[in-house]
Order: C-alpha cells, then structure tokens, then sequence
C-alpha cells in the first residue's frame, strides 16, 4: 500500500481550514492519498473554532451557524451524524431579521419597548430586504447603496413617524450589517446584494454540544495517517520557471518551503488560504509571482469583518424566556445622520460600542451572552484591551 502511494501523484494542500480539508477528503475518496496539508496554526478549522472554556458545552469562536439545508453538503453531513442541536436549541434556526417575543428591546434610557412597536418594523424591514434579494426594487435605484433604498422605503411607509420606529429600524441596519459582514447598509451597493443566493430551509442552524468541531473531526478522519501538519507555516511556493536550484534537481515541479526550513516537493500544490493572508504575503509566497491579473484580483477583492464579545457572568441577570438583550440608540450609526457625522467626524472610535446590535444568549452556556460587532468599529475594538472591551459592555 506504502509504494502504491508513492507511485502516486504528490499534492501539497496548503491551509487546513475547511477548503483544505474538503480539498483532501475529496482526493482520498478518488483515490489519491499521497498528500500532505500544511497549517499555519496549531489548529485545524481555520475560521471555524470551537472552544469548550466553560465545560463540555462548545462554544464557538468562529462560525457559528450552518445556513440553509437544502443542496448544503456541511447540514447534510451534520443531519447523518447527529450532530445538529436538538428541539431544545432549534429555536434560533429561524429566518433572518425575524425578531421574536423573547428578545428583550432597550432604549439607550433603559426603557423595555413594546414588543408590537419592535414587530411592526422588522416586518417591513425583513419585507424590504426581501425586495432587495429578489430585485424588486425601480431601475433608477440601481446606484443606490442599500442603506440609501432601506431609508427612502420607510419614510414612505405609514409607520415612519410612530414613536421608536426611526431608531428600531437603525437597530435593524445594524443587524443587517453582521449578516451581510459589512462596515455600513450605507456602504453596501443595491444591485450587487442581490446576486447571493441563500440556500432553502431555515437560515440559522445549529450544531449540538461538539459544535462546528464535530464536523472537522468528521473530515480530518477521513485523511491519511499523519498527513496534516499543523504549525507549518509556508514561506515560499516554489513553481515552474523558479529561480531556485532545488526544483530543477527535484522530480517533482514544485517546491513547498515552510519557515523552519522543512521542504516538501510535489506534483500539484492546492492553495486554500484566506484572502486576508493572500493579500499581505502573496507578492512573496510564489517564486516566481502570481501571474499579474492574479495578483491584481486580490488586490481589488475586499472582505468584512465580523467580531464577537461574549460575555460570561456568575449567574443570568436576564429573564428565563429571554433569547438576547437588543440595544437601540437615538440617532444610530446606522441612521442617515449617524452614519453622516461619524464618517465625518470619525466620532465612531469614541463611540464603537454603539455598532454592537446586542448581546444574545449562547445555547448551552446559561449565564453567557454574545454580542456582534463588524466593520471599523469591529477592528477598533480589536486594538482594545480586553478589559476595556469588558468594562465598556457590561
């Protein structure tokens, strides 16, 4: 079997998040099992990362949900192997924007607001945002950004002037923004949201007590012994018309160079690593470089950033039926002139907390609360010690 596999082609896979993985699973299951994959960190899951701080419950740091069921390979896999969370915690597999009796509404007074007053704008919001997916909207919006459409509809409708409606549907900006990974709805272009398309079936999914790591384990089983390498950094690819001696000695057509010297020669190399990471080592990780439109692609893609803060007490301060804590403030950064004098005025350093939408209850951990925070403000926070990020929220 040893000398089958070193007649085989060698395929090096560099990132073991779930693109590698899939990548390598995919191979073993045709029958190509000379393989190796390279991470970076000491852990598989890449983005997915569940962590157990607080028992045997998961907790995930990472991706959270599986979105959508239909023609989904992750909620299939996860359907066969039980690994989907039972009645109990099915109750946040709903549709996105849907608000329900349980989430707990404050204005920045601490004022509970009623929950009919909540429901009559989130339905015209989920309304809105549904004309958006499907394209209903006038062709001469096309250029408008979906914040600017969001605002021009709800002056319109017969609930603009009610008392709270203005800043409920702020908050549901901001919501939006965590779901579509975005800074601002205002920065957001209308006729690009449109083309994602969501899978069938419930939106939020999710996983029982081994969490997303139930399903990572799943896939790293199904990998040849030994074959994932965590803590291997790749300092260069070295490819046809390298410069570099050793991939002319070599059998192989490439070079794979970790950083502490390791070399690893193969036939075919399968890159899988974040575009984050592409951006800030691609100029250096090919010898020779990426062909020009390549590196020029990478260059204009973009992506969000989507943060967490949980937030662990001695005991639930919250009502036993509460679901999550939301927080709505007057003049938001999402409302037109919030998001006008904090772009203007960069006053959102100052005041980043107020982009988190609120804090919800973590399935499985009774006294934790999680909050979302994306965009600047999201990476500011990043910047902040995490007991001024503590204090600030609590």
């Amino acid at each position: 079997m040893e000398s089958q596999r070193d007649n085989q082609p060698r395929v090096v896979i560099i990132g073991a998040g779930f693109a590698g993985l899939g990548a390598a699973t995919t191979l073993v299951k045709h029958g190509v099992k000379n393989l190796v994959l390279l991470e970076a960190l000491d852990r598989a899951g890449g983005r997915v990362w569940t962590h157990k701080p607080f028992g045997t419950a998961a907790l995930e740091l990472g991706a959270t949900w599986i979105h959508g069921q239909k023609d989904n390979p992750l909620y299939q896999m996860a359907q066969e192997r039980g690994l989907l969370a039972d009645d109990e915690f099915k109750m946040v597999s709903c549709q996105p924007v849907s608000v329900t009796s349980q989430d707990y509404f404050f204005n920045e007074q601490g004022k509970l607001l009623p929950s009919t007053e909540v429901e009559r704008v989130t339905c015209l919001f989920g309304r809105l945002m549904s004309e958006i997916n499907q394209q209903d909207y006038k062709l001469e919006c096309e250029s408008w950004s979906v914040g600017e459409y969001l605002d021009h509809e709800f002056v319109l409708s017969n609930i603009s002037k009610a008392e709270h409606s203005e800043d409920i549907f702020e908050w549901c900006k901001r919501s939006e923004c965590v779901d579509e990974a975005c800074n601002s709805m205002y920065e957001f272009s209308l006729s690009q949201l449109g083309f994602y398309t969501a899978l069938d079936g419930p939106f939020f999914n999710s996983l029982g007590s081994k969490g997303y790591q139930g399903l990572l384990n799943v896939l790293i089983d199904q990998l040849p012994p030994n074959s994932l390498r965590c803590h291997k950094p790749v300092q260069c690819v070295q490819w046809e018309g390298s410069t570099s001696s050793d991939t002319t000695v070599s059998k192989h057509s490439v070079n794979v160079v970790c950083e502490d010297g390791e070399r690893f020669p193969a036939d075919h190399v399968i890159v899988t690593v974040s575009l984050g990471c592409l951006k800030e080592r691609a100029s250096t990780l090919f010898d020779p470089p990426l062909p020009k439109g390549k590196m020029e692609a990478i260059q204009r893609l973009g992506f969000g950033t989507v943060a967490k803060i949980f937030l662990e007490f001695s005991k639930p301060f919250w009502p036993e039926d509460c679901a999550g804590i939301q927080m709505v403030w007057e003049q938001g950064p999402e409302s037109p002139k919030g998001y006008s004098e904090g772009s203007r005025q960069q006053s959102w350093r100052s005041e980043w907390f107020k982009r988190i939408g609120g804090f919800d209850c973590v399935p499985m951990h009774r006294s934790t609360l999680c909050g979302w925070i994306t965009g600047l403000a999201a990476e500011h926070m990043e910047t902040l010690p995490e007991s001024e990020v503590g204090d600030v929220c609590v």
